[in-house]
């Protein structure tokens, strides 16, 4: 699963690391956590960019899960992408006893992964959007394509 940080608040003139999210990021990340729930998936890690924002959405996700869990939130610079190519390849050398993992990041790496990974383009993924990929591989270094659905706050508001 590789999922969008949450809509920032720009109240505050400070560094891109250091900006939060807004209220709507806020609520946002509670119904597409929620979402994620009632899909019934079992994660074994959570990655996430080391920047505010996204840390707070992962940790929103973290706290909502409906299974009991003793996952705790991995953060990487790595993570911290635009371009999805540093994603791509975090992704492809994930630990191969990992099944399902969730990677909080940003923008332009989730636009480009849903084309790369899922072969769908001209995909603008939203904050909060979640793309949940499905591989058959055996190992993380052998993906190339799969399939992909997405979820974002829009519809479910």
């Amino acid at each position: 699963m590789i999922i969008r940080h949450a809509k920032s608040s720009w109240e505050d003139n400070i560094d891109d690391l250091k900006r939060p999210i807004s209220n709507q990021g806020y609520t946002d990340s509670q119904i597409m956590s929620g979402i994620f729930n009632n899909l019934d998936i079992k994660i074994n890690a959570i990655f996430s960019s080391h920047s505010k924002r996204t840390l707070q959405t992962a940790e929103i996700f973290h706290n909502n899960l409906s299974y009991s869990s003793n996952i705790n939130i991995v953060k990487s610079f790595d993570l911290y992408d635009f371009s999805g190519n540093i994603v791509d390849e975090f992704v492809k050398n994930i630990n191969n006893k990992l099944d399902n993992v969730m990677i909080f990041t940003h923008n332009n790496s989730c636009n480009k992964l849903a084309l790369v990974y899922g072969g769908i383009s001209n995909l603008h993924v939203p904050t909060s959007g979640i793309l949940i990929f499905e591989f058959d591989v055996s190992l993380w270094s052998d993906i190339i394509k799969g399939k992909c659905n997405y979820y974002f706050p829009k519809i479910f508001k």
